[in-house]
């Protein structure tokens, strides 16, 4: 009900304002379609131990794909097989994928990192780090506006902070 009236109150104003056909058939479907985001990703702090991956820097990402079937597939990667294609995997969901890199060394502390996402709803958000000992690596981030990455000797950890 409430959200039928907001769709008629845009097409209304449209309609009012003299849009074009076009701009009101997209506003529409845009309204109509409207999903409720996922990420809400909004700050994100690094805490990097003394002696993080045998004292080898860590490559981090924060991926936000923007498609559900893109989500799924990175859900299925480790970081290394992620690492391995990830030049690919950008090139391939050029504006349906955000990626967010760092590189952290030893002893490195970053606090509240602005992530700017390009749009306002995504499909989730994964974490990767290139550790050299085995496991997956991956993690993904709920719901949370602010988080800490803590890099530990062989893996990382990630929890919410009230900011």
């Amino acid at each position: 009900m409430f959200k039928g009236a907001h769709v008629i109150l845009c097409v209304s104003c449209c309609l009012l304002a003299g849009c074009a056909a076009d701009v009101v058939s997209s506003t529409f479907k845009s309204l109509t379609s409207f999903q409720s985001s996922r990420v809400w990703l909004n700050k994100v702090s690094f805490y990097v131990a003394d002696d993080v991956n045998d004292s080898s820097p860590v490559t981090v990402h924060i991926l936000i794909p923007y498609k559900e079937e893109v989500y799924a597939e990175l859900l299925k990667l480790s970081a290394e097989d992620y690492f391995a294609k990830a030049t690919q995997i950008k090139a391939d969901n050029t504006g349906y994928l955000d990626v967010f890199e760092w590189d952290l060394i030893r002893s490195q502390r970053l606090d509240d990192v602005p992530i700017r996402t390009s749009r306002y709803s995504g499909a989730g958000v994964i974490v990767f780090a290139s550790y050299t000992s085995p496991g997956a690596h991956r993690l993904t981030i709920g719901e949370e506006e602010n988080v800490t990455i803590k890099l530990n000797n062989s893996d990382f950890s990630i929890e919410a902070t009230n900011k």
